[in-house]
């Protein structure tokens, strides 16, 4: 312990000198060892510390004025500035050392050889680096880097850009820094021409998509999304305090991504923030020059369960009418996003995320079908085991736009209204630029929905039920889960659905891919009839009769065909 405590005073004393006199490492260790012995333990100690603390000196230097606030490295006594360097390279680098030890190491040799204060500014400083990047932090550093470095495209598209900058920035590092996985990485370049995305691009044989003046974006497999941004200021800082959120704000230079936990550029409190689980503004008008970051904030919290901060939701509050000037594109797809977690409803149940709600949708949402929707899919008690897993299926289906069934019935549920009002679905859809099978599906639920109480009443009416099971077809299982939301707290409700269910899986077979048992040409002849609308509705009745299960064969088919002729005078008239 004591040889460790007087190689780093060595250290402090070298860097002192490289400090002072503005010489090298080497040389000054070589001056140093030219003139003294030491132990051997000392001097290896000393050397690994020297060389290691001067090998990355300038982001070493970048972090004590980030955490030193209101100093700059001037102002500071030279033996505090080189205490904090030989220390934080210490916290940082040599991982077998326990922080503590660090700590207390740096604050009791600033105190032997700083000033009065020198021991507290010390450990203020180490204390909130230690917090947020040293192996004590809660951030998972360790993953961050590994993903880093074994990244494909990282190692490309350092080989490409050479020595020209490239950042990456925002939710890629936040969320590999909480133990999350994305493939959305965003860039930030100087480049005006974009040369090194499109080298990166034709080597990657992909297509390279001018969205502005100032982004480029390339998709490539497996989903990978990469943009392209030019850099909108004249400084990296400067642009990071122009974005939405302090840890959306965060940056690394491609060309220390084996450092990010001393390299990583923090503008703000973003590391803070993301330890203390916060949504925090860069800067308050950021939420008026774009009002989607208004939603854009309960997206966030919802996907990594965060807090919003309350000048976000005090803002909403006076000011939710904003979001109407933004496209409804871009808040349909960011409400997307924001209906994909499984408990969204959790953070749209105060009156801010209502409030602002009401002005996208022009309605009062209900987002208590949501909390009973997201309850109902999570809870095995609600609905059977082996359903729930077909229903968890089809709703992982694509509903359209790309977007799947789950998260449009997730929408859906919070503009359904207890009493019934047609085409009100269909309507929002048209309203949110939902994709013409997105309105068609909404279409089926507002024509299918109707039925749901007559059947409850009269459940045994095969015919009623085969009819809505033909009507509904695949949104069969929409309608009754919205059914059962609606009455959630009615026992009778719980078991006609659950029963309904296992009958429209059961039937799934004779609803979509029904044996053909008969033709129009066969009823054509058979039954001396004209072409026309009567033979399209004598089959339609012939696959509800297959659905109640009444017909199975070709004569059953052709005899009930005949039934149906006789027995209505409507028929006959069609």
């Amino acid at each position: 312990m004591r040889d460790r405590r007087k190689a780093r005073e060595l250290a402090l004393q070298v860097l002192y000198q490289m400090d002072i006199r503005e010489t090298s490492a080497e040389e000054t260790l070589g001056v140093i060892f030219s003139r003294y012995r030491f132990k051997p333990g000392v001097k290896k100690f000393s050397e690994r510390l020297v060389r290691g603390t001067a090998q990355f000196i300038l982001p070493i230097d970048s972090l004590i004025e980030k955490y030193a606030k209101n100093w700059t490295l001037e102002r500071m006594t030279a033996v505090d500035r080189n205490v904090l360097r030989l220390a934080i390279y210490e916290l940082l680098f040599l991982k077998e050392i326990p922080s503590i030890v660090t700590i207390n190491e740096a604050v009791e040799i600033a105190k032997r050889y700083g000033i009065e204060d020198s021991g507290k500014f010390v450990n203020g400083i180490l204390d909130k680096i230690r917090k947020e990047r040293g192996k004590d932090s809660s951030l998972k550093w360790a993953y961050l880097k590994d993903t880093l470095q074994k990244n494909p495209y990282f190692k490309k598209l350092i080989r490409i850009k050479g020595k020209e900058k490239l950042w990456l920035v925002g939710g890629y590092l936040r969320d590999y820094l909480l133990g999350k996985k994305s493939k959305d990485l965003d860039l930030i370049t100087e480049d005006l021409s974009f040369k090194i995305a499109q080298e990166f691009t034709h080597q990657m044989r992909a297509t390279l998509v001018t969205l502005s003046p100032t982004l480029r974006r390339v998709v490539l497999p497996e989903k990978t999304v990469i943009d392209f941004n030019l850099k909108r200021a004249s400084s990296l800082k400067a642009d990071l305090i122009q974005r939405d959120f302090t840890i959306n704000a965060l940056a690394l230079d491609l060309d220390f991504l084996r450092i990010p936990s001393v390299a990583l550029i923090d503008p703000d409190t973003g590391l803070e923030d993301l330890i203390n689980k916060k949504i925090k503004l860069m800067r308050e008008k950021s939420l008026k020059e774009d009002p989607l970051r208004i939603l854009r904030a309960f997206r966030l919290a919802s996907q990594l369960g965060f807090e919003i901060e309350d000048k976000i939701t005090s803002f909403v509050q006076q000011k939710s009418f904003l979001i109407k000037k933004t496209s409804k594109e871009r808040i349909r797809d960011e409400l997307f996003l924001f209906l994909k977690f499984p408990s969204s409803y959790k953070y749209l149940e105060n009156l801010p995320a209502k409030t602002l709600l009401r002005e996208i949708l022009n309605q009062v949402p209900h987002t208590e079908n949501l909390r009973k929707l997201e309850t109902t899919l999570s809870d095995e008690k609600i609905i059977s085991k082996d359903i729930k897993k077909r229903i968890i299926l089809h709703l992982e289906k694509e509903g359209g736009g790309g977007r799947k069934r789950k998260e449009l019935l997730k929408l859906i549920s919070l503009i359904f209204p207890s009493s019934y009002e047609k085409s009100v679905l269909s309507s929002l859809g048209r309203e949110l630029k939902l994709s013409h099978r997105e309105i068609k599906l909404m279409k089926r639920i507002e024509m299918s929905y109707p039925q749901m109480e007559k059947i409850e009443k009269d459940p045994q009416n095969s015919s009623l039920v085969a009819q809505f099971l033909l009507q509904a077809k695949e949104e069969t299982i929409e309608v009754l889960l919205l059914f059962l939301i609606a009455n959630f707290d009615r026992e009778r409700s719980l078991l006609f659905v659950n029963s309904l269910l296992e009958e429209y899986f059961q039937k799934s077979p004779l609803i979509f891919h029904p044996p053909e048992l008969i033709n129009g040409e066969d009823l054509i002849k058979s039954l001396r009839i004209h072409p026309g609308p009567q033979v399209s509705y004598l089959l339609n009745e012939i696959h509800k009769a297959q659905v109640m299960e009444k017909v199975k064969t070709r004569e059953e088919a052709l005899k009930y065909a005949s039934e149906l002729l006789s027995s209505s005078p409507k028929t006959n008239n069609l």
